[in-house]
């Protein structure tokens, strides 16, 4: 199961690889009505309530599509986000 968090960082991942560097920046980006920095931080740390619509123009805004926010695979499925070289990862996940 997809959960709010899961959501809210995919959304941060996906704005980052689209070069969105802020949530004011995407906030902004919203149409027909943008949404505060406070907005897009409770989104994406998985602590605000938003509807369908809102993601929907965030998927927009960030040239994408509302299935890109939702993870597939089972419920022990984890999304993980790193930035570091693939050294610095390789290291991490073999406990090194």
């Amino acid at each position: 199961m997809t959960t709010k968090r899961d959501i809210g960082l995919a959304i941060q991942t996906l704005r980052k690889r689209a070069g969105v560097k802020t949530q004011k920046a995407l906030g902004k980006k919203l149409r027909p009505k943008p949404l505060s920095k406070e907005s897009i931080c409770r989104i994406e740390t998985g602590s605000g309530n938003y509807g369908i619509d809102a993601l929907f123009r965030i998927a927009e805004a960030l040239d994408c599509d509302v299935s890109d926010f939702f993870q597939a695979g089972g419920k022990d499925s984890k999304l993980i986000i790193f930035e570091g070289s693939i050294k610095e990862l390789k290291e991490k996940l073999s406990g090194e």
